[in-house]
């Protein structure tokens, strides 16, 4: 009898190794990646400028419609096994959320892929309320949930397999009044389903809204509202529990960072669907790879454009939707969002300065510089360099503000990289030499030196005991504006891999259970 079970264990065994080889060799999923859809019907449009029917940072929220349907439709005709969206699904949640959720039922039923969702904050109103991640659940029910191994009930957050030997982790990151955090419940739960998914054999990917790490120089410090309160922590627990591939949104940029513990992690933001680049992402997962290309939607059907758009608006979306996504987000920025942040209140806020005080009052002198023309005689920054003994490098930019805008943009695209070396880079360097040499040197001494030290506290430059100096310039700049490792938008990084670990855990596990097995049929023990 030993002899025969001898001999059976060991055929067993052989049969597992092969499978499990077989296995982590086959195991592949392909999934299109897109966040922040900001889905609207919005009934007509009434511009006042070419690209003005746009909401804040350059949505494109009445075309939205359109764009959906386009993204949806390259969706369908694509190999990918399924969609994955990480959050701001509509503009205003509730009150286009049946609407948009019929949208995506209709695709699932006619294409055959399953779409996954998450909430962003702008799908449950960045509320207090209790159940409005309850709510958002209840309409995009089979769109995660109802194919869900394992539910948080306090969260909605949520586990189902993708296929391919590969596992959503999909959580609600937001919490009451904006902002993103993963408590101690919810973490407690993920190192749960970390453990199960090893335990089954499957390699997780994480899908939430907020940032897992920073993805430009003090994100947190400068606008913790895209990124998780306790980054930090949440970052070692997935290199712990070999989560490496988390799928986020919110900021509307393309970009990928990483975090170096005992594995790699990637933390990849995908660009929102509505704003400029109008690019999502094509992720394919083998043990070896994971191959990321960015895609564009290159062309929009117009025959159901709301009212509103002129004929010359509407061939230029029809055939360059990106370019006209792209002056929406300029007019955006310029008439809006950069004018919100060059705001000598708020930024005396952010650098803890009382208000009425001689460094809030200087900062109210120092800040409508940055909107001064570059080039010209009279107040321009020009000028300004002249009387220094240099000439600005020469460009179309206008204003400081055009020169930001452009930084935004590469930074939106992903891959930015400007630097010094660059021509943006090098007026950039210059302009601040100018504006902060000239302005900056009217103020006393003592203003001086406290709005030096606070700006150099605020950016958490260490070394640094004077910010009008280039070589401070350039630290920002490049903090800002030049990408760190790895590549943003088409990239080839290392795969979940079968290391000897992981091998070994599943032919012991397979032993485990095969003997659990004789055990009980032969009533052995």
């Amino acid at each position: 009898m030993k002899k025969t079970l001898c001999m059976i264990l060991s055929i067993l065994m052989i049969f597992a190794s092969f499978a499990v080889c077989v296995n982590a060799a086959g195991d592949e999923l392909r999934v299109l990646v897109t966040s922040d859809t900001h889905w609207h019907d919005v009934g007509s449009v009434n511009p006042d400028g070419f690209y003005r029917p746009r909401a804040d940072m350059g949505q494109l929220t009445s075309l939205s419609p359109l764009i959906m349907e386009r993204f949806l439709r390259d969706a369908a005709a694509s190999d990918a096994d399924c969609v994955l969206i990480s959050g701001d699904l509509t503009d205003d949640g509730s009150d286009d959320a049946l609407a948009l959720a019929g949208i995506l039922a209709e695709f699932e039923d006619t294409s055959g892929k399953q779409i996954y969702v998450v909430p962003g904050n702008h799908d449950i109103h960045m509320s207090e309320d209790p159940n409005d991640h309850l709510r958002f659940r209840t309409v995009y029910a089979r769109f995660g949930w109802d194919e869900a191994l394992c539910i948080h009930e306090a969260t909605s957050s949520y586990t189902a397999d993708l296929g391919g030997g590969y596992r959503l982790l999909a959580i609600n990151s937001n919490k009451p009044n904006g902002g993103g955090v993963i408590g101690e419940d919810l973490l407690s739960w993920i190192e749960a389903q970390a453990q199960q998914a090893k335990k089954d054999g499957k390699k997780l990917v994480a899908m939430m809204h907020h940032h897992l790490m920073e993805h430009f120089m003090l994100e947190q410090r400068i606008d913790g509202f895209y990124i998780l309160d306790n980054y930090k922590e949440i970052c070692k627990k997935f290199d712990e529990w070999n989560i490496r591939v988390t799928f986020t949104g919110h900021l509307h940029w393309g970009d990928i960072a990483e975090y170096r513990g005992k594995n790699t992690i990637y933390d990849v933001t995908t660009y929102s669907l509505a704003t400029y680049p109008l690019r999502y992402r094509d992720v394919t997962f083998t043990d070896k790879e994971i191959v990321f290309k960015s895609r564009e939607i290159d062309s929009l059907d117009v025959t159901n454009i709301v009212p509103g758009y002129s004929d010359e608006q509407k061939e230029m979306i029809a055939n360059d939707p990106v370019a006209y996504a792209a002056g929406c987000q300029k007019d955006s920025l310029v008439g809006s969002y950069i004018s919100r942040f060059v705001d000598a209140e708020t930024l005396a806020d952010m650098l803890g300065l009382e208000p009425g005080s001689a460094g809030a009052e200087a900062i109210k002198r120092l800040m409508p510089n940055v909107l001064i023309p570059l080039y010209g005689e009279g107040e321009t920054v020009e000028a300004m360099a002249k009387a220094l003994g240099y000439d600005l490098p020469k460009s179309d930019y206008e204003t400081v503000g055009d020169l930001i805008t452009e930084f935004w943009a590469a930074m939106v695209r992903g891959d930015e990289n400007l630097g010094g070396s660059s021509l943006e880079g090098r007026l950039f360097l210059d302009a601040a030499y100018a504006l902060f040499a000239t302005q900056f040197a009217k103020e006393s001494p003592a203003v001086r030196a406290l709005l030096s030290s606070k700006i150099i506290s605020l950016l958490g430059l260490k070394g640094i005991d004077n910010i009008m100096s280039r070589k401070t310039f350039d630290l920002i700049l490049t903090g800002f504006v030049v990408d760190r490792s790895p590549a943003d938008n088409d990239v080839t990084l290392p795969g979940y891999g079968e290391n000897t670990a992981g091998l070994f855990y599943k032919i012991t596990d397979f032993i485990r259970r095969l003997m659990d097995f004789i055990r009980k049929l032969f009533s052995f023990g």
